[in-house]
């Protein structure tokens, strides 16, 4: 249990901490930052189905924030041209400058926090392992 206190203690903390530091910057917060990323990692094909899976939440949530994204002009729906049920989720030129705005501030913070230690790189691929290996287990033995 040590591990889990510890571990979500740090990142509701480091969340916490990027995101004040992307408020005084008065950029997007970090939770649309995250959104932004993953419509990059697609490009033009992106869904809410990328945002529920790759941001760990429900359909509906997904959804909302979609709608939150076009309506800050951050990111257009569009219909998808082969499934009528889905539609297609595409950066806008704002959505871009302020992905690249809130990622810099971001950048420049976990820089000030974590230094250039190599510690990060091996505690980041870690993580990656055992969250690949969670989501290996089967939902209902979780």
């Amino acid at each position: 249990m040590d591990f889990f206190d510890v571990l979500v203690r740090y990142e509701t903390t480091l969340w916490n901490h990027l995101d004040d530091r992307l408020a005084a910057a008065g950029t997007v917060r970090l939770g649309t930052l995250s959104a932004l990323r993953v419509l990059r990692r697609h490009p033009g094909t992106a869904r809410v189905q990328e945002l529920r899976t790759e941001l760990g939440i429900t359909v509906g949530a997904a959804s909302k924030l979609v709608d939150r994204l076009e309506r800050d002009g951050l990111a257009t729906r569009s219909a998808h041209p082969e499934d009528r049920r889905s539609s297609l989720i595409t950066l806008t030129a704002t959505g871009e400058a302020a992905l690249e705005e809130g990622t810099a501030v971001v950048g420049r913070a976990l820089q000030e926090h974590l230094g250039d230690e190599p510690a990060a790189a091996a505690v980041t691929t870690i993580l990656e392992h055992l969250l690949t290996t969670l989501e290996r287990v089967p939902a209902a033995t979780r």
